[in-house]
């Protein structure tokens, strides 16, 4: 039996199918990179260190008298811990891996992933304030608004801005036109 090139995989198929292959390819190296010893000695570490940095600056500029110290930003009366997922990486690479395993231009590829990627880190500082605020003032909701609601926005958010991104690529009315023709 002769053996068929990697590319007769996506012969014939849909467009959604090499579509969700590919995302959840990307999705799975995403993950799979994210565990290795590198990571968890040398990224993680650093990047959840940036996150307080950049964070306590926003705190210090809203006058919090705060300090950092590695990933953890003090008050005089509260601390507050950078942990894993605290950060935007997810999103950005859930961001990412869409953008990538959709079928456009290389140059929108990356005006898409860099837009998209500034955007969810410099709105997750905003949440890495919010979640301080929270804790220092109602302790009582930071668990729901740390584990359930803010999680829950960012992944939406993430989608909202790859639709958009889809939507600049195609164009709404192309999309609009794609989806009558599938219906039928």
């Amino acid at each position: 039996m002769k053996k068929e090139p990697l590319s007769a995989i996506f012969e014939g198929k849909s467009l959604i199918f090499k579509f969700a292959l590919k995302f959840g390819s990307l999705m799975l190296l995403f993950y799979v990179l994210s565990v290795t010893p590198y990571c968890e000695r040398v990224f993680w570490p650093a990047n959840l260190q940036a996150n307080a940095w950049v964070a306590n600056g926003i705190l210090c500029e809203l006058q919090q008298h705060t300090t950092v110290a590695g990933d953890t930003i003090k008050s005089d009366t509260y601390a507050f811990v950078i942990k894993r997922g605290c950060d935007a990486t997810e999103p950005v690479c859930l961001l990412a891996a869409a953008v990538i395993a959709f079928s456009a231009p290389v140059w929108r590829k990356l005006i898409g992933i860099l837009a998209g990627t500034l955007l969810l880190l410099g709105l997750n500082q905003l949440r890495v304030v919010a979640l301080f605020f929270v804790g220092h003032d109602h302790p009582s909701l930071y668990n729901t608004m740390h584990l359930t609601v803010f999680p829950a926005v960012f992944i939406i958010l993430a989608m909202i801005l790859w639709v958009g991104w889809v939507e600049w690529i195609v164009g709404r009315d192309q999309l609009k036109i794609h989806a009558s023709h599938t219906k039928t």
